[in-house]
């Protein structure tokens, strides 16, 4: 087993010359560029046919979340054992009301997403 010299790569890659695909470079480079035009024609010829072949289904409508009119003993007690948790046991309560307008679950999870932010963006600090 012989090894390669520098002299010998250096002649041999000194031989070995390129030619631009099909014989001239620009020719080679409007090649690749119809190729990538084929190909997003072809995409977007495929998502047409899908689109057309599989239609959107209607809109669900949002969950309503209904509020009874008057909160049980149970929720006041709740209520209530909430507010001493949180704020001691010297906390006075001094009213509750319940909403009547029906609130729809994503509409209340994007206030809490909301405010989650709003959290975030409050803790950092500005430069």
């Amino acid at each position: 087993m012989t090894l390669i010299s520098s002299p010998m790569l250096a002649e041999a890659a000194a031989k070995v010359t390129f030619e631009p695909l099909f014989g001239n470079q620009w020719l080679a480079l409007l090649a690749i560029l119809a190729g990538i035009a084929v190909f997003m024609i072809a995409v977007a010829a495929l998502g047409r046919w899908a689109a057309a072949t599989h239609p959107d289904e209607p809109p669900k409508p949002a969950p309503v979340v209904e509020v009874d009119p008057a909160p049980s003993a149970e929720i006041f007690a709740a209520i209530a054992a909430a507010v001493a948790v949180t704020f001691g046991g010297k906390a006075r309560i001094t009213g509750v009301q319940s909403t009547t307008s029906a609130v729809s679950i994503d509409q209340s999870q994007l206030q809490w997403s909301a405010e989650g932010r709003r959290q975030i963006y409050s803790s950092h600090k500005v430069r």
